[in-house]
């Protein structure tokens, strides 16, 4: 059986031009699973991103860049997730999978503790109509 999740956003901030939000997992951050995931490799410096997530494409992305530096450079430190929309018989799902820190996804660097390995981080799936409910309603509310 699959697992649905419940997507969500929450308005952060406004600093880059369009409003920034963080994402919401089960009414959650998901910057709280993020930081417990990178412990074993970030020690100290795991989960050190703050909500960066823009809305105004997020409909039809197939990546997005949900948490950036908390430096207030959102290029010096972020994630990147790929997002899938997938259907079954009854209904369509959107799947975000294959968390990327790009500064440390060289798995050459793994020796030295420079290659953070994200795989075991379990997908999230989301219902497509809620999900698109969701990214509308905060398109209404801060767009």
């Amino acid at each position: 059986m699959t697992v649905v999740n419940t997507f969500g956003l929450a308005y952060f901030s406004h600093d880059y031009g369009s409003p920034s939000f963080d994402l919401l997992v089960d009414g959650k951050s998901y910057l709280e699973t993020i930081t417990d995931f990178e412990k074993p490799f970030a020690g100290q410096i795991a989960g050190t991103y703050q909500p960066g997530l823009g809305i105004n494409q997020l409909d039809s992305a197939d990546r997005a860049i949900p948490y950036v530096c908390t430096c207030g450079e959102p290029m010096c430190w972020y994630l990147t997730v790929d997002i899938i929309c997938q259907s079954d018989l009854n209904a369509e799902y959107i799947i975000w999978h294959r968390w990327v820190n790009p500064y440390r996804e060289d798995k050459s660097k793994a020796d030295s503790g420079l290659y953070w390995n994200y795989s075991a981080l379990a997908p999230l799936i989301f219902e497509k109509q809620q999900y698109l409910g969701e990214i509308e309603r905060n398109r209404q509310a801060y767009g």
